[in-house]
């Protein structure tokens, strides 16, 4: 029988090399392991507009949430993203989402469909046609929507990339009480 003795070592008890072996070897482990695409998608504010925007709107104390994250959001880490909103969303409350858009025309005038990236908009009766003024303040609405879209895809990128940034890895050994040899390999 053989006995061989290991010394362990805490990440801050290592040295600067060996910190940022150990600092690669644990982002290497997450890229195998950890869903972190799935993780910035399941917040539940991910979805959410500007919390600034929506108090200057609404006003301090506004609720409920109008938009609710039913999490069908494809992000793969290298970078292959769309956003399916129609499958995403679930719009709680549809004057208060209209209002956000600068689309609430008032008297129930508008009818909206999500579609994958974008919103449609239609007259909410036969009878009714839209005026040019209308249709002006519908194109925008449109064009904030698929703004809001992108930023939320650049939101879960912001939050994956910081997730296997060094800060953020360095965050999770010193939280997680992770071990290491003395050359940063995981123990």
């Amino acid at each position: 029988m053989k006995t061989v003795k290991t010394n362990i070592f805490r990440f801050d008890e290592l040295s600067q090399k060996a910190k940022e072996k150990a600092i690669n070897e644990v982002r290497e482990q997450y890229y195998e392991h950890n869903n972190f695409s799935q993780w910035a998608i399941d917040d539940d504010y991910i979805l959410e507009p500007s919390q600034k925007e929506l108090k200057e709107l609404f006003g301090k104390d506004y609720e409920p949430y109008f938009i609710k994250n039913k999490r069908n959001i494809y992000f793969s880490l290298d970078r292959n993203r769309y956003i399916d909103i129609s499958k995403a969303v679930e719009i709680t409350d549809e004057d208060m989402f209209l209002k956000w858009l600068g689309a609430d025309l008032g008297e129930d005038k508008v009818y909206f469909t999500i579609g994958k990236d974008t919103i449609d908009f239609e007259e909410n009766s036969w009878e009714y046609e839209f005026t040019e003024e209308e249709n002006e303040i519908l194109e925008k609405a449109k064009h904030k929507f698929e703004e809001y879209c992108n930023e939320v895809l650049n939101r879960i990128e912001k939050d994956i990339d910081y997730r296997f940034s060094d800060e953020s890895i360095k965050e999770d050994i010193e939280d997680n009480d992770f071990y290491f040899l003395e050359s940063g390999e995981i123990y």
